[in-house]
């Protein structure tokens, strides 16, 4: 039988109990360096090592030898994908021995290819609908995006949306992409 007051009630304490898990959630639930007081260049991450880049993600490499390569983990149905994804696409541009890699993840080919000609772009793109090269390099977030050196071994992550327009975020990458040399 339903008895409005205790349901009521329960509305009641479920709401303060809600209210208080936020006021004493830790910071570390929240997405790495998502804070509203962290200049966004901080927010790329070193990276050390990755696993071998899968075979489609090598092929996509091979002719992009000797520059420093943004792989874009991204997706036409990622808001924050589709928001930043011109502001890569110009920093890219804007960067002489920078490339640009784009990984559409679980995606299907037509909406990329759709989404890339609406917006006037055209970056080297890897179809991964399989989610075999994001899985292979653990990508949890969407939009992640990794900085390989002229060697094309990690660097920077950036794990969530980043403003790629920022000062501090192009500076970042150029001096993390001319501090290690080349590796063969």
């Amino acid at each position: 039988m339903f008895d409005p007051h205790c349901a009521g009630r329960r509305r009641v304490l479920a709401s303060i109990g809600g209210l208080a898990a936020a006021a004493f959630a830790p910071p570390a639930l929240a997405l790495p360096g998502n804070s509203r007081t962290t200049p966004p260049g901080e927010r790329l991450e070193s990276l050390a090592q990755l696993p071998p880049a899968p075979p489609a993600l090598r092929r996509a490499l091979e002719p992009l030898r000797g520059k420093a390569v943004l792989v874009n983990f991204w997706a036409t149905w990622c808001e924050p994908c589709r928001t930043e994804m011109p502001a890569l696409v110009s920093l890219a541009e804007s960067q002489p021995g920078l490339a640009l890699v784009t990984v559409a993840v679980a995606d299907r080919a037509d909406e990329v290819r759709r989404f890339f000609d609406e917006h006037l772009v055209d970056p080297v793109l890897v179809n991964d609908p399989e989610q075999v090269v994001s899985r292979a390099w653990d990508v949890r977030y969407l939009p992640t995006t990794v900085l390989l050196d002229t060697a094309h071994q990690p660097l920077l992550r950036a794990r969530g949306e980043l403003d790629w327009h920022h000062d501090s975020v192009r500076e970042r990458i150029r001096s993390a992409a001319a501090a290690r040399p080349a590796r063969t």
